[in-house]
């Protein structure tokens, strides 16, 4: 009986947690994009996240992300969503996409672990730092790895209150999951008949597709699965984009969301300039520089960077060329830690001789290369085999239903291409791990198979396939489903919700929220 009631309690905070994230990113909308925005669940979820970073991360300036201050600024936040008439909408479908949310995330979490081991190597010892502490100058000289703190680490930080407890730490990475699968799921299903947009309904299936596949298991989230995901939006949003230049709004959630990827991992970084490449070529009129939007966009990267200064030395970190050396509290040792980093990421404790070469050399003339393609590589081609397995059989469907025409090729699909295959590269080059680089390389894969058959398929005849791609969904759904329930029952015996602290004793002190 206790087991249930537990089940039960954590099912109504997701779906608490699940209301206020959306709740949030209308508010967040109404107030900075679009005073006419009316309640969107899903893509209010994912802007939601950004909302409660930028705020979580001003306040740890001036107070500690504790429970006491994070409930009072939760119930705000709540408070201004009502008077912004955020429930004034159909109570029915609001509950049930509530429901259907939280259900993901449920299943993703229940009877699951943290990402080991580093959640518990700098993950959850910087939400305790962020609970307990302001703003600590030099934090990155307390453990190397505090540098690379990703703006989630505020966001989850911030929902440890007097409704979720400890549990506010965990459960918003997984609703990163179900808010973006669901979002993807509706984008398909609701442009499926409009005729200017099937080619794009179609890639969001296989995004979709792809994305159920890469992103289920919890305990694999992490700090990447979040940008990884969010790579993926911004993709959608950039098919939009294309298709309704003159949408200054859409302009302007790209831009938000770019920023919030950067936010989360600097190897982003490019992708943040992707706005400013499509204002300068498209937008002429001052009108977006002197909007609200602007002046939260240009602070929010402000803070950021200060934040960065304050606890790094360095504007962005691992940049060095961005470092101030006169702070005293500039973190000494980043030409090791970035050294260090980029030999583990291209392979190095898969050295069988390490006393051969040394780190330096070792990363320097495709050294690493022969080491990296006996080891990893063979786990990267594990993991995207079912993914071009996958298009190919898109293709071999279209082509024997005879669903594919000779058709030219979109200018901005190209530029798509190009941009997917630089920033492929530079995962290749710079940091070859497979989890870091998910959404870089499927994206890649599936803009060259865009190039190789998408491109010339008939949008008529898509319709004809409704069927089949609604099979397919369903299909990976409840394999999904099944892999996780197949998991809940094998670790039964285990915490329902993932332990926040480390199953060395020693540690637990550390650890332990």
């Amino acid at each position: 009986m206790f087991y249930i009631q537990n089940l039960i309690i954590i099912f109504i905070q997701i779906s608490i947690l699940a209301i206020f994230i959306s709740s949030s990113g209308f508010l967040f909308r109404k107030c900075l994009i679009n005073v006419n925005h009316t309640p969107d669940f899903e893509e209010d979820g994912l802007f939601g996240f950004i909302l409660i970073g930028f705020l979580a991360l001003i306040l740890n300036f001036f107070l500690p992300l504790s429970i006491l201050n994070n409930s009072i600024f939760f119930i705000l936040i709540f408070l201004l969503t009502l008077n912004f008439g955020y429930f004034n909408q159909n109570k029915k479908i609001l509950l049930k996409k509530t429901f259907f949310i939280s259900l993901i995330a449920f299943v993703l979490l229940l009877h699951s672990t943290v990402n080991r081991p580093d959640a518990w190597l700098y993950h959850l010892p910087y939400s305790k730092i962020l609970n307990e502490h302001k703003i600590i100058l030099g934090v990155s000289n307390i453990h190397s790895r505090f540098a690379h703190i990703s703006i989630f680490q505020y966001v989850s930080s911030f929902f440890y209150n007097f409704i979720l407890f400890k549990n506010g730490i965990l459960i918003p990475i997984a609703l990163v999951a179900s808010f973006s699968l669901s979002f993807f799921y509706n984008e398909f299903k609701k442009n499926y008949k409009i005729k200017n947009k099937q080619i794009y309904s179609y890639l969001t299936f296989l995004i979709l597709i792809i994305s159920l596949y890469s992103f289920n298991r919890y305990s694999e989230y992490g700090n990447d699965a979040q940008p990884n995901l969010y790579y993926f939006i911004l993709f959608i949003f950039l098919l939009r984009f294309f298709i309704d230049k003159k949408n200054e709004n859409i302009f302007k959630e790209l831009s938000l969301l770019s920023l919030f990827l950067f936010f989360m991992k600097p190897t982003y970084i490019f992708v943040s300039l992707i706005p400013l490449v499509l204002f300068l070529i498209f937008y002429k009129k001052y009108k977006i520089i002197r909007s609200k939007f602007f002046i939260f966009y240009i602070s929010f990267l402000a803070i950021w960077l200060l934040k960065n200064v304050f606890t790094t030395g360095c504007f962005i970190y691992p940049l060095k060329q961005t470092c101030l050396d006169k702070l005293a509290w500039n973190n000494k040792n980043i030409e090791e830690n970035i050294l260090t980093n980029e030999a583990w990421s291209k392979g190095w404790p898969d050295l069988e001789d390490k006393s051969s070469i040394t780190k330096s050399d070792y990363i320097k003339n495709f050294n690493w290369f022969e080491t990296w393609k006996n080891n990893h590589f063979l786990y990267v081609i594990k993991k995207i085999l079912p993914v071009v397995i996958f298009l190919v059989f898109n293709y071999l469907l279209l082509y024997f239903t005879k669903s594919l025409k000779k058709n030219y090729l979109k200018i901005e699909y190209l530029y798509f291409f190009l941009f997917s295959l630089f920033f492929f590269t530079i995962w290749l080059i710079k940091f070859p791990v497979y989890r870091l680089g998910i959404s870089q390389i499927n994206l890649f894969i599936l803009l060259s198979f865009y190039l190789f058959f998408i491109k010339n398929i008939n949008p008529s005849k898509l319709f004809k396939l409704h069927r089949y791609f609604n099979f397919l969904i369903i299909f990976v759904i409840a394999v999904v489903l099944s892999k996780n329930l197949l998991r809940i029952i094998d670790n039964f015996d285990k915490s329902i919700m993932p332990n926040l602290y480390s199953s060395n004793i020693k540690n637990q002190s550390l650890f332990k929220i």
